[in-house]
């Protein structure tokens, strides 16, 4: 029997650790790159291999993955002088999982295109608890073959593995996600602001909400974070959206396409970080509306 190929994965953080685990726990040797030392000693203690630099986890494996926070990241793990394609051989195949520009993928698919080195686009939908448990949705972009190829392994990630076309429809795909997720969040946090200044019950909205036909499983997710304010330390803060935002509205200029309610709550994002509150949870945009309507914060947590 075969043994299983050697994996590459840089960016072990709140996402690329869990997925680097199950990889490991389905048997297959990882090769791992991070600039934080505490995740690179957390990837060796779970059995992982520690490589020095993106190059090297090129280097050491046949397919490799990436998962970073912006463009100027994933370009230098891509194309800097330690990056991907410094130590890929042809035949190499490399997937970025990042929230990043069509703009900067396409720079990246086309080094890479004339080194002889695969690129897929791949992308993820999905909580952290997604994706420690393997239930993550991933979508992919590019050839046929390298989705073929990534597939066995993108599986052990996700429950589903979506082909969404060729070039950057993946990068399309997980920005129209955003959107949603962003805008999605501010529309719930004005409507509740608004059933506050009429006199509501705050929790008793939510209760109503949730299990009426306007529920979704993202508010069923935040009702009780939303319930008991609990907006530190967040998987996923009022910053990463604001970014991801930036990254819709400059990929909808580039195609010409109109997204009025998207730039409006980019807005109030604004707002939320000159406030300080860039850490806290995307939900806490309920704020900004609250104070819109002079709603005291003493009086907004139900007992």
């Amino acid at each position: 029997m075969n043994p299983k190929p050697v994996i590459g994965f840089i960016g072990l953080g709140r996402m690329g650790g869990p997925m680097v685990r199950n990889l490991l726990r389905a048997g297959h040797p990882v090769v791992g790159y991070d600039i934080d030392p505490q995740k690179m000693k957390d990837l060796t203690e779970s059995g992982g291999i520690a490589a020095s630099s993106p190059a090297d986890v090129a280097a050491r494996s046949l397919l490799s993955f990436s998962i970073v926070m912006n463009d100027d990241i994933f370009l230098d793990v891509a194309l800097g002088p330690e990056g991907v394609l410094s130590g890929a051989t042809p035949g190499h195949l490399y997937s970025d999982l990042s929230t990043v520009s069509p703009a900067a993928s396409a720079k990246v698919a086309q080094a890479m295109q004339a080194a002889g080195v695969g690129y897929l686009r791949g992308k993820v939908a999905g909580s952290i608890a997604l994706a420690e448990s393997a239930k993550l949705t991933i979508f992919v972009s590019g050839t046929e073959a390298h989705a073929r190829e990534a597939e066995p392994v993108l599986s052990l990630l996700g429950e589903r593995v979506l082909n969404v076309g060729d070039g950057e429809m993946a990068h399309y795909l997980k920005l129209v996600h955003s959107a949603i997720v962003g805008v999605y969040a501010a529309l719930i946090g004005e409507a509740l602001a608004f059933g506050e200044k009429g006199g509501l019950d705050f929790n008793q909205m939510i209760d109503v909400l949730e299990s009426g036909p306007l529920g979704s499983t993202q508010l069923t997710l935040k009702a009780p974070m939303l319930k008991e304010r609990r907006f530190e330390n967040p998987p996923s803060d009022i910053n990463t959206a604001a970014k991801d935002l930036d990254l819709v509205l400059s990929a909808a200029k580039d195609c010409a396409a109109s997204m009025p309610l998207t730039s409006a709550v980019r807005q109030i994002m604004t707002q939320q970080q000159a406030a300080g509150a860039g850490r806290r949870d995307i939900w806490s945009i309920l704020e900004a509306f609250e104070a819109m309507s002079a709603l005291e914060p003493a009086a907004k947590v139900k007992s």
